[in-house]
């Protein structure tokens, strides 16, 4: 399996961003474990390719997830690009589909 670099964000990498990212401010939630395991998180921006979140219990995210956003119900697969303490930057491996049906707590 190949490592992928875990970066800081910087005006270098804001420069490689293909889609721009739109701020938001919305609940999401990082599952894994083939949905058994769930961490809470912030969605602070947002694009088509991307997206910054905000995780209190960020050291538990794994390098390759899924993410759910709750206003629309969809669900993402994704992977850390970076990390910088509770703010975690992340590119989409996937196309948005609808989330399983069940109570994201």
């Amino acid at each position: 399996m190949a490592m992928t670099s875990i970066l800081k964000p910087d005006a270098d990498n804001a420069e490689k961003r293909i889609a721009r990212r739109q701020r938001v401010l919305k609940d999401g939630k990082i599952v894994f474990n083939q949905l058994g395991s769930v961490v809470d998180c912030t969605i602070r921006d947002f694009s088509e390719t991307g997206a910054k979140l905000m995780c209190k219990d960020w050291r538990a995210v794994p390098a390759e997830f899924s993410l759910v956003t709750l206003t629309d119900g969809q669900i993402r697969d994704a992977r850390v690009k970076w990390r910088h303490s509770s703010l975690i930057g992340i590119e989409f491996t996937s196309a948005p589909r609808r989330a399983p049906p069940r109570k994201w707590i």
